[in-house]
């Protein structure tokens, strides 16, 4: 009786190519749904971890920036004061840098007027 069994369940030899093409394709399916699912869930979590770290950076526009400027600016204002070498220090810098730019700027300023480098003058 069993004998019999096994011969009526046995496939010819389209239908074992078919049960393994179903059975490949499956496997397939499910692999590709897991990587997706990997694929979406990392994703996800990368995204989230850079919205916390734009929020941590509190980048923030219109009356927000405006109020953290305006806070900032009063803490600066209310800071104590640079040493004397420090202020001398950051002017000579400015200085040097006004007298090393400045045919550059008074150039882009004429809008096209040429001037001659005996015509450039630095301050003193």
């Amino acid at each position: 009786m069993t004998h019999e069994l096994q011969q009526d369940f046995s496939l010819s030899p389209l239908g074992t190519f078919f049960a393994k093409v179903a059975i490949v394709t499956g496997a397939f399916l499910i692999a590709g749904y897991v990587v997706c699912e990997m694929a979406v869930s990392a994703a996800t979590s990368q995204m989230e971890k850079l919205e916390a770290q734009l929020e941590a950076l509190s980048l923030k526009g219109g009356p927000a920036f405006w109020g953290n400027v305006e806070m900032k600016l009063y803490a600066l204002a209310d800071a104590p004061d640079l040493p004397p070498e420090k202020k001398q220090k950051i002017i000579d810098a400015i200085h040097k840098l006004s007298i090393k730019y400045r045919p550059y700027l008074d150039a882009f300023g004429r809008e096209g007027e040429v001037t001659k480098p005996d015509q450039w003058q630095a301050r003193q």
